[in-house]
């Protein structure tokens, strides 16, 4: 069973921003440095994504690129979304 809850987290600075899904103990903040469990990155949209808010309501489309989970990392959130029970399953399995 996983703790916490899921999020999609964009992180970056000048040199490069990334979108991350993860899971935490507490709710991350904008600006405030926070812990990832199980995290994967989104390397490439699928082309039914619908973009980011498409991801988080939907989940994946079967041509999105993730990476494979690694178990934390510490992150600083740019923007915070929660996406819906479906899409993490999806997110978590694809």
């Amino acid at each position: 069973m996983i703790e916490g809850n899921p999020y999609i987290v964009c992180v970056g600075d000048p040199s490069g921003r990334a979108v991350v899904f993860g899971w935490a103990a507490t709710e991350p903040e904008i600006g405030v440095p926070c812990r990832l469990e199980r995290v994967r990155m989104i390397l490439r949209f699928g082309t039914d994504d619908r973009g980011l808010f498409g991801i988080a309501a939907l989940g994946p489309a079967p041509d999105t690129k993730m990476t494979v989970a690694v178990p934390a990392t510490l992150c600083v959130p740019r923007q915070i979304l929660i996406p819906t029970a479906e899409a993490a399953d999806a997110l978590s399995k694809h």
